[in-house]
């Protein structure tokens, strides 16, 4: 009898398993939600540097913001492989651009150029994109990293400042997968 109860109890977690719904990490809409950006995939900067990305921002009601990033890549000497979270956002709806910024959590990098101290956890990085609807010929389109430092000093600067160069300068086509600014 024991032995039929646990094939029973088996064949009960194996149904559930498979008809378990699949759920991807976007921005859930709730009530407390005032803006939000999303994305992942791959983007090429300078037709040459393939990133691989993904990124979850929400702008909530109260003015707090929460989420996470990711990006890494091979420049050639190494890898750049970094976490944050998000502690910024910036939206324009209109234009579907979005200015993202955070803290590093993690950095992987092995590449020389993202080594030194100014890249390390506890440090500022951001990016922007652009959500073109994917109509026509146009692609979304994200940034490389930024950090902290020079004319930007940190991540609360850049989301305040929304730089956004015309022609959508050192933006970057999306060549795989899909950013949404809502």
């Amino acid at each position: 009898m024991r032995k039929l109860y646990v094939l029973l109890l088996g064949a009960m977690t194996a149904i559930a398993v498979w008809v378990a719904p699949v759920v991807i990490a976007t921005p859930a809409a709730s009530s407390d939600m005032m803006d939000s950006a999303s994305g992942g995939g791959h983007y090429l900067v300078a037709g040459s540097l393939d990133v691989q990305f993904a990124f979850s921002a929400v702008q909530h009601t109260n003015g707090t913001v929460s989420g996470s990033f990711h990006d890494s890549t091979n420049d050639g000497l190494g890898t750049v492989d970094f976490d944050a979270d998000v502690t910024c956002m910036a939206v324009d709806r209109d234009q579907g651009r979005a200015w993202i910024g955070g803290v590093i959590t993690a950095n992987r990098s092995t590449s020389p150029d993202y080594t030194d101290s100014l890249h390390q956890p506890g440090h500022d990085i951001w990016f922007r994109v652009l959500d073109t609807g994917n109509e026509g010929d146009h692609q979304d389109r994200r940034t490389f990293l930024g950090f902290e430092g020079g004319s930007i000093p940190s991540s609360a600067a850049y989301c305040a400042l929304r730089p956004w160069p015309p022609d959508n300068a050192r933006t970057w086509p999306v060549t795989q997968g899909d950013i949404i600014v809502q």
